[in-house]
């Protein structure tokens, strides 16, 4: 597959660190499984894997952390 940012690169399978932010907190998971251009180096993420961070996310907000960095973990099926 073509990376849709330059057009010339084929995504790989490889990891990435996210980063999300909302109001006070900001919440950075690492080594998220995702898609890596070998030409620019965008990151693509799947719609299971980035609904997964999207939840954890949200309950980690919910607890009051301003900062809060962990290891991704997806979780059994």
């Amino acid at each position: 597959m073509k990376c849709m940012i330059c057009k010339h690169g084929l995504l790989e399978n490889g990891f990435s660190t996210i980063t999300l932010g909302k109001d006070t907190s900001t919440i950075v998971f690492k080594h998220v499984p995702s898609l890596v251009c070998d030409n620019c180096g965008e990151k693509y993420v799947d719609d299971a894997v980035t609904l997964n961070l999207l939840t954890k996310a949200n309950e980690i907000m919910k607890s009051g952390v301003v900062v809060d960095v962990r290891e991704y973990q997806q979780e059994a099926a």
